[in-house]
């Protein structure tokens, strides 16, 4: 078993670094890779004696396309290299999470949702990591609001809100960020430079855009491979995305997108019969 997909208190996650290495260890596992968001910060403090099995570096990085904010995964890089390059290229988090606040929550007033009135000031100290999460909450304080909100999964859901509204064009409820992420061919530059390889993570979390994002990604940028194995990908959604690579040359990966309790999911939930990256290891030393 392997998780190439795993996030700490570095980013949004609930454990630290080290407790994610005794979980994996307890488990079993033969490869991982932590992939906080926009940062190597974790590999500072790994404490290599904990896991038995073989560490890859990883990161998850956002990235702007065509009006979506997107993610890639870089894994394999050199964290000296990667440290210095990223403080080029992402602004710092808390100045990105401000501008959003204030974005989305200026567009949300305009559509006519409700808000308390006293909103923008509590969520430094709500809890919530994402301002976008902490405004999906706040909406559904007032249940008037659901009118307003096109479907069921957006109105319960406040990374699917994200995905189809926030940062989708089309959406009334869409706030351009292109002045505070960098772009696709900028994060994957930098990846490379560090010599690291570029994957494409949960691609169907894009929806109906999936299959086209996809096929853009590839086409346009040197990606170097997919994360094929996912917790909420369909048996014919791994299978396509299989395919997918073979056709294509690309290399294959999967992880949990651990959270610890800030999701409710599991580490080393996935086995992919030996047809995955921890038969091609090497591929990313």
């Amino acid at each position: 078993m392997f998780d190439l997909h795993l996030h700490t208190c570095c980013s949004d996650g609930s454990d630290s670094p080290n407790e994610v290495l005794q979980k994996a260890e307890r488990l079993g596992l033969s490869v991982i890779s932590i992939t906080d968001h926009d940062n190597c910060d974790a590999y500072e403090s790994l404490d290599m004696g904990l896991f038995s099995g073989k560490i890859v570096t990883g990161i998850e990085m956002q990235a702007y396309f065509k009006g979506l904010s997107i993610e890639l995964l870089g894994y394999g890089y050199n964290i000296t290299q990667m440290q210095s390059l990223i403080k080029g290229l992402h602004l710092p988090f808390e100045v990105i999470n401000k501008a959003e606040l204030q974005r989305l929550y200026a567009r949300c007033r305009a559509l006519g949702v409700k808000f308390a009135s006293d909103t923008i000031k509590h969520f430094s100290s709500s809890g919530y990591f994402y301002a976008t999460e902490y405004l999906h909450h706040e909406m559904r304080n007032d249940i008037k609001n659901k009118v307003l909100v096109p479907d069921e999964e957006s109105w319960e859901q406040g990374s699917v809100f994200f995905r189809r509204h926030v940062s989708n064009p089309q959406s009334p409820f869409y706030i351009d960020e292109s002045d505070l992420i960098p772009s696709v061919g900028r994060v994957a530059d930098t990846i490379h430079q560090c010599g690291g390889k570029v994957f494409i993570p949960h691609i169907y979390q894009y929806d109906a855009k999936a299959d086209r994002l996809l096929r853009e990604l590839v086409s346009q940028y040197s990606i170097d491979g997919v994360e094929c194995f996912y917790p909420s990908f369909t048996d014919a959604q791994t299978g396509f995305l299989l395919d997918f690579c073979q056709k294509n040359r690309l290399l294959v990966s999967g992880g949990s997108d651990y959270h610890g309790t800030n999701r409710s999911n599991t580490i080393g939930v996935l086995s992919c019969g030996g047809s995955c990256f921890h038969a091609n290891a090497s591929a990313f030393a």
